[in-house]
């Protein structure tokens, strides 16, 4: 029996052989041509990804920024010196790869005009996420500075890392050694230096030194983040946070404005709808005491209503809008989850009609063999696992160090094992909660290795979630409906309507309360609560 081909994205798969190829065999030595027939795609496949060479390299910058940004909740807590230090050096660990590549473009890196220059106006954007990454750094310190001296500290220390990056490529000693003690010694007068930015001389220091970097940057003031800013806290009135203490502040602070301002910035800048990503509507759960059936109902019409309008009011404060495409990841969990594929694709094709039904232009759909050429979807999980998912004793180790890791893991795990319990009552509620560990650790393995894909794939777009997530992730928690649990979605509960307003909640809830089931089409869609309901209703 033949063996089918290897699942691949085309842009990924292009974009890995071509950084190869200009690895090995240098930037000057490498044709287009050359990269198609490496990569065993027409040249053509090639220039719809990447309009010259150029953009392979602008690929690396935007896929370093990806990672970076995944990685921003895990910065470690204490002083600016200790943050600083610790993101600098996930940088040079994420480049360490490219040294051959980049050393062969230090002219053009440091060429103004050149387009993969970095401070070249193509280069704009990626300069934006590098300083909202710093901006981050910087307000998250504990011994952060005032308010009116974020923006010049940001840059200051923006323009450092880029001295430390320049001089890791031209290293010579074993393993960067030098560039690591320079990095050392640069923390350390970051530590001294800290304290004094309270003093009279400081802000007047720090304030010739950022406008000079200013300068060079190209960014400011030329750059206006007012209309992004505003479509930030829009959507940012919607997010769910991922609480990790009963104290936890869920209300936008600009760490978490900043983080989203370049990437809305790209959009509005060229006067494009913003586009925004959301992996969710996979399917419904195939436990029957949280949820009607198989396909969508009342919670998936009202959760896709309220995304056309978020999008409706993006459109009253910067008139071209968003664009919302559903990243259905139903193919993605699937087996771990004991739903099939055809389930999955019925329930894809009923969402599709309901998006066509309600009328939801600014809504679309985007499924795993939308993204992958492949013949075999059990293969196209195993390779997104494969190219885009950490080890899972990295994510184990993660959730057993850190809060917003563990308090993920702790969301995901009970879901788990909720329907663990309900699709294998014989077994033992121990046995099925341990089971249910190793299911909830590759959910979150295989749902960080699809953002990724999509990362990839869409690299401009604003990233939303279903679940609620760190309040400083690149990823906004999204609340689509009125929940009882911040956890709860349509395809894992049921809506109950009440007299004044409505709330999801598990199927079995609903029934216990005395709610009547109603029909729509022939389908079950949503329940009513009867008047001795009311009282004892789950709060939203």
């Amino acid at each position: 029996m033949p063996t089918a081909p290897s699942p691949f994205s085309a842009r990924r798969h292009l974009l890995d052989v071509g950084l190869q190829l200009l690895e090995t065999q240098g930037f000057e030595a490498i044709s287009m041509a050359d990269i198609a027939q490496a990569g065993g795609q027409p040249v053509a496949e090639v220039y719809r990804h990447f309009g010259s060479k150029n953009d392979f390299v602008l690929g690396l910058y935007q896929r370093i920024h990806d990672d970076l940004e995944a990685g921003a909740p895990d910065l470690p807590a204490g002083p600016l010196a200790l943050r600083f230090q610790a993101f600098v050096q996930a940088k040079l660990r994420l480049l360490a790869p490219h040294h051959r590549l980049l050393r062969s473009q230090m002219a053009a890196l440091l060429a103004a005009d050149a387009p993969t220059g970095v401070l070249s106006p193509e280069t704009e954007s990626i300069r934006l996420r590098g300083l909202a990454l710093f901006e981050l750094v910087v307000r998250g310190a504990t011994d952060a500075p005032a308010e009116a001296l974020v923006p010049q500290l940001t840059q200051t220390l923006y323009a450092a890392h880029w001295g430390v990056l320049g001089l890791r490529l031209l290293d010579r000693s074993a393993d960067g050694r030098a560039t690591d003690e320079l990095l050392e010694l640069l923390s350390a007068g970051l530590a001294l230096a800290t304290p004094q930015l309270s003093t009279l001389l400081g802000p007047l220091l720090l304030g010739q030194v950022g406008d000079a970097v200013g300068q060079f940057l190209q960014v400011r003031p030329a750059v206006d983040f007012e209309v992004a800013r505003r479509v930030a806290k829009l959507i940012l009135l919607h997010r769910k946070v991922l609480r990790t203490g009963p104290d936890d502040d869920t209300a936008p602070d600009e760490q978490s404005i900043a983080l989203q301002l370049p990437k809305l910035h790209y959009y509005i800048s060229q006067g494009q709808p913003v586009h925004l990503l959301l992996p969710a509507f996979p399917a419904k759960s195939p436990n029957r005491q949280k949820v009607l059936g198989a396909l969508p109902d009342l919670g998936e019409e009202i959760a896709l209503t309220f995304l056309q309008s978020l999008c409706d009011d993006i459109r009253q404060v910067y008139p071209p809008g968003a664009r919302l495409s559903i990243c259905a990841d139903g193919r993605v969990f699937a087996d771990l989850v004991q739903v099939s594929d055809a389930e999955v694709s019925a329930y894809n094709d009923a969402l599709k009609a309901l998006l066509h039904q309600l009328g939801t232009a600014d809504l679309d759909v985007v499924n795993l063999e939308d993204l992958l050429t492949t013949s075999s979807f059990d293969a196209a999980r195993a390779w997104i696992v494969t190219q885009y998912g950490e080890p899972l004793t990295e994510l184990k180790a993660r959730v057993r160090d850190t809060d917003h890791a563990r308090a993920m893991f702790n969301g995901i795990h009970r879901f788990v094992a909720e329907d663990g319990l309900a699709l294998a009552p014989t077994k033992s509620k121990s046995r099925v909660k341990e089971e249910s560990k190793q299911v909830a650790y590759e959910v979150i393995q295989r749902s960080n290795a699809w953002t990724r894909l999509l990362a990839q794939e869409f690299p401009h777009a604003l990233r939303l979630s279903i679940h609620p997530q760190h309040p400083h992730s690149d990823k906004i928690g999204l609340r689509i409906t009125r929940a009882a649990d911040d956890w709860l979605t349509p395809w894992h509960g049921v809506v109950l309507l009440r007299a004044n307003d409505y709330v999801l909640l598990k199927r079995y809830q609903a029934e216990e309360l005395g709610a009547t089931l109603v029909e729509k089409d022939g389908q079950p869609s949503h329940f009513v609560a009867g008047p001795n309901t009311e009282p004892n209703s789950p709060n939203s």
